[in-house]
Formats: C-alpha cells, structure tokens, sequence
C-alpha cells in the first residue's frame, strides 16, 4: 500500500529536545538539560492528590461526561479575579477559553488567523511552539532584532511597514523563551503603540512571568490594551503541573467565540478533571504561596546555573542575564558553528537546545539553551562545566 501524507505533516520534525532526551536516556552519565519541566519536587503534589480523590469521589457528574467546550465557567471566573488583583488587568470588554495547555492556544490563534501566505512577526529567537503551529499552516516568521531589554522597536517598525498580510505580532515580553530577555517597560509601551498605529493584533505569550528571581514585575502589554488588540495567553503548567496540559486565553469576546468554535473540531473540551484540579487549588488552596515556594526552590538552581557558567565558560562567551523563568541562554563568539558545537557538547555527555530550534528565520545564531529546573544542583554544576570544557575546544 501507498501511504500519501498531507504536505504539511511531513515538515513537522521531532524537536531537539526529544533527540537530547534520547541520548539521556540510552546513557545515564549524559546530562540533557533540552525540556523545560517544571521542579517535580516544587510542584503541590499532595494538594493534587487530595483535590482529586475528592473531585472523583464526590463530584463524578462534573468530570465523566462531556461540557461546555469553552470552560468550567468558575474556573474562568476565579483566573479572571486574578488576572485583575496580581496582573493589573481589565478583563472588562474580554471573553476567556480554556485550552489544553498553552500549546494549543498557539494552535489555534495561528489556525484562527493566518492563511497561506501571512507572515507573523515575532522575535528573532522565539518559542518553537509557535513557530511550528504558523508553517504548519503555511504561514511564514518574519524575526525582529533582539537588543538585551526586548525586541529592537526601530527594527519592529520597518518589519510593519515593508511586512505585506501581517496577520499578528507575537511577543513572549517576559523571561522569554529561550533567551530569558525581559522586554522593558517602555518598549511594551512603544510595541503597543505600534501595534495600534498599524492596526494589528499582539499575542502575549505569558507562561513565565511569576516566577521572577531578581528584579521588579514589569506591566503585561494586556494591562495596556485599551482597544482589545492584545491577545492574552496563561498556563498552568509552570505553577500547578505541566502534565495537567490546562491553560488559557484571555481577549475580545469575537475572537474567543471563533477560538472556542475551532477548539470544539479538535478536542471538544480540556479534561473537565484537569480543569477542576486546577480551579479547587486556586480557590481553596493559597497559589500565591505554592507560587513563592516554587521560585524559593527554582532559585536555587538558577544561581547554581549562573554562578556556574561565570566560572568554567571561557572568555567571549556570554550568559544572557534573565531574571526568572525556567531557562538560562548561552551565545557564542562570532564564528562557532552551532551544529560542530552541538556534536561536540554530546562528546562530553553534556547537552542544550541550540538556536537553530527557536530562529524565526530557521537558521543558527549561535545560541544554547538550558532547561535547568528538572536536574539537581550538582547536575546543573555538572552539566555547566561540561559546556564549559566543549566552549573551551572552541576558544
């Protein structure tokens, strides 16, 4: 027989980060550092445990059948409430779905607004998520110059002018992934301002934003949408548990409406279990706190990560100074050749994710990411060094 696969599911390619993971695996002396998990040993898993057995014991009616395949209405209530107390946000005049897992509101949002042919800008080096979901459908990645407090607003502005069918501009402004950059407050104002003076929409990517280490919050852009242009997206997976696969999406009420009627062609509804799990910690537990505890054991590792790369990299390597989030970023000197440095951090069982995985352009920029928060302390220390020790070889 004959197999004939759409045109598109041939370019999806397994990530890096599976292929490290691999390596992980068939040795045990290899250190990967490819998949952002979160901390298992951060993560409420009693209080998971304990909402669940009585949401399955009790409340079965609420989990076993089908439901609105928009979301557990008090679910959306109770992050609605937060968004406005701890986000400075107005949700006056927005709408919310529930999805499973901020993955698929990249899904959608792309599925929703990009036909063959768009291009969507974004940051040089952003999210593969994204970036993937847009070719998928036949859109294309237009990459704005990165500077050390977000995107380049100079260049973003050409990229609006010369850009034909922009369909939207996406945006991760805090504790980007994977450079970790925080955009500044005053380029979120200008990046809006642009987007209003183009008239295009902006999707907030925000998975990272509560777990700052060092510094000062910085304003959403959506804390500054005053004419609902600005497409908000939240996960659970980094403050109540990744497997759970339950986030969510915060704009004007048509574009959820349209968001809502294309997420019941693929899944009908987010795990009304999962959902629940999530809605009961946050109205019955303290977030707030689980919150605090997970950046007090993250921090940890992120000093351990820093301080390690400031003594075994070698000169004119440089760690990007991100204040939070799950990621540290690496960039070489001019000239390294990202996939001959690739091959030889796996000589010394040591691995990241390099750029090549996250450019918009599709192309190396000589940058290595390192998901720290799932490995010890002393694997972190470990695995820096090793790096470090390849850096060397190309020095």
């Amino acid at each position: 027989m004959k197999i004939q696969f759409a045109e598109r599911s041939k370019d999806c390619k397994q990530p890096i980060i599976r292929v490290i993971d691999a390596l992980s695996k068939s040795d045990p002396d290899f250190l990967a550092f490819g998949e952002g998990n979160p901390a298992i040993e951060a993560l409420p898993q009693e209080a998971i445990r304990d909402i669940a057995t009585d949401i399955v014991t009790n409340h079965a009616e609420d989990i076993l059948l089908y439901t609105n395949n928009g979301g557990d209405q008090e679910f959306k209530d109770v992050i609605m409430k937060r968004l406005r107390e701890v986000k400075g946000i107005n949700t006056d005049g927005n709408d919310m779905l529930i999805i499973t897992g901020g993955q698929q509101g990249l899904y959608l949002l792309p599925r929703i607004f990009t036909n063959e042919g768009d291009r969507v800008i974004t940051e040089e080096i952003t999210y593969a998520g994204m970036i993937d979901t847009i070719r998928d459908f036949r859109g294309e990645t237009v990459g704005v110059r990165l500077e050390d407090d977000g995107p380049d607003v100079a260049d973003l502005e050409e990229k609006l002018k010369t850009t034909e069918r922009v369909s939207f501009i996406y945006l991760i402004p805090t504790f980007s992934n994977p450079t970790g950059i925080t955009t500044s407050l005053e380029k979120r104002k200008a990046i809006y301002e642009l987007a209003c003076k183009y008239d295009k929409l902006i999707v907030e990517d925000d998975p990272y934003s509560d777990l700052r280490y060092e510094g000062e919050d910085v304003p959403t852009i959506k804390s500054m949408d005053t004419e609902h242009r600005v497409i908000y997206l939240g996960t659970f997976s980094k403050t109540i548990a990744a497997g759970l696969r339950v986030g969510f999406i915060l704009a004007e009420p048509e574009i959820i409406r349209i968001a809502t009627n294309n997420k019941a062609a693929i899944d009908s509804n987010t795990p009304c279990l999962n959902q629940l799990i999530c809605r009961n910690f946050m109205r019955d537990y303290d977030f707030e706190e689980n919150i605090r505890n997970i950046i007090r054991i993250n921090k940890v590792k992120w000093k351990a990560a820093r301080d390690s790369f400031n003594k075994y990299l070698p000169e004119g390597w440089k760690v990007y100074d991100a204040k939070g989030g799950l990621f540290c970023y690496v960039r070489s000197p001019e000239g390294v050749d990202e996939e001959a440095f690739q091959q030889c951090c796996y000589r010394h069982k040591v691995a990241f994710s390099p750029s090549s995985s996250f450019s918009a352009d599709g192309l190396p920029h000589g940058g290595y990411r390192m998901a720290f928060t799932p490995n010890t302390v002393e694997q972190i220390i470990e695995g820096c060094r090793r790096f470090g020790e390849a850096a060397k070889e190309f020095t």
